[in-house]
């Protein structure tokens, strides 16, 4: 039998315990499924946004193409870009997104935003011919200006720095790197207004500890300054992007344990000749996977505004 309580929902002789009841019902009703539709639109879209297919531009360099986890695209070779690289995971891990421009390309530096490199239009203008403006602009840059896959190169071969010391490439880090960037992401923003800026920084790719680290080639000497030039790019990354009011998204720890020269590696060995050199240093395809996971993360949080920490 049902209890006499249930007349109530029903309408029935419940008095004024009946008339509460139903709009009570009502508004935990409309608040549920608010909430389940907030919760499942991802991204800080509305619920009318999500519903429609978002789009992704992807710029910048080999950090971005997906180098290090081949094959790679055959309609652009020289780019390298591969069907792992994270941004193209990141819009596999939701539905809705589709990547419009895949523009980042291998050994890109700042100079490729605004010039052409490769035989390929200027990032820039790639992205300002799209026909829509992207939901999301994604951009890796900086490590080619320094030169730090010639600096990794040099390791293996023979020793880190010349001379020993690392001074040259953290003056050009500290000194002309930041003004250098700020205006790039600035330029990003101005092509396009109405889209959330993301600039990626780059993971810590070096053990965090000798006692984890297999290769003799890489001393500890070396691995610190190694670990210490990225920390630094990273952190001039971050205040540039502040300055040019755009996100930024921390990528240091996302291989952790599985960095170069560990035994569980996600990044592609260093070679001195193709196609190994060409690929050396690079997260393969599970490391290009945690990235992908540390950016979307990210996006799916409610933090808008740029990330001034």
């Amino acid at each position: 039998m049902r209890d006499r309580s249930s007349g109530a929902w029903a309408g029935r002789g419940a008095g004024r315990s009946g008339r509460l009841a139903r709009p009570l019902l009502l508004v935990l009703s409309t608040v549920f499924l608010y909430t389940a539709v907030t919760v499942s639109s991802g991204w800080n879209a509305s619920a009318a946004a999500a519903s429609r297919q978002r789009t992704l531009a992807a710029l910048g360099d080999s950090y971005s193409s997906g180098e290090g986890s081949p094959p790679f695209d055959v309609l652009a070779p020289r780019c390298r870009r591969s069907s792992q690289a994270w941004p193209r995971r990141l819009a596999a891990m939701e539905p809705s997104t589709t990547v419009a421009l895949f523009a980042a390309c291998s050994g890109a530096t700042t100079d490729a935003l605004n010039e052409s490199f490769k035989g390929e239009q200027p990032q820039l203008t790639q992205l300002r011919r799209l026909r829509t403006a992207p939901d999301i602009v994604t951009i890796t840059i900086g490590g080619n200006d320094i030169g730090f896959s010639n600096v990794i190169l040099s390791c293996f071969a023979w020793k880190c720095f010349w001379d020993g010391k690392d001074k040259r490439e953290l003056d050009h880090i500290t000194k002309e790197l930041p003004d250098v960037l700020s205006a790039n992401y600035a330029a990003v923003k101005a092509v396009a207004p109405h889209s959330r800026i993301v600039v990626v920084g780059y993971p810590d790719i070096f053990p965090s500890s000798q006692h984890k680290n297999t290769c003799k080639w890489l001393s500890n000497t070396e691995r610190r300054q190694l670990t210490s030039l990225n920390s630094q790019l990273n952190r001039v990354i971050r205040r540039a992007a502040a300055d040019a009011d755009v996100e930024y998204v921390a990528t240091d720890r996302t291989l952790r344990g599985h960095e170069i020269c560990t035994k569980d590696s996600w990044v592609a060995p260093i070679g001195l000749f193709p196609p190994a050199r060409d690929l050396s240093a690079h997260p393969t395809a599970r490391g290009q996977q945690a990235i992908a996971t540390a950016v979307d993360r990210r996006l799916s949080t409610d933090r808008l505004s740029t990330d001034r920490r």
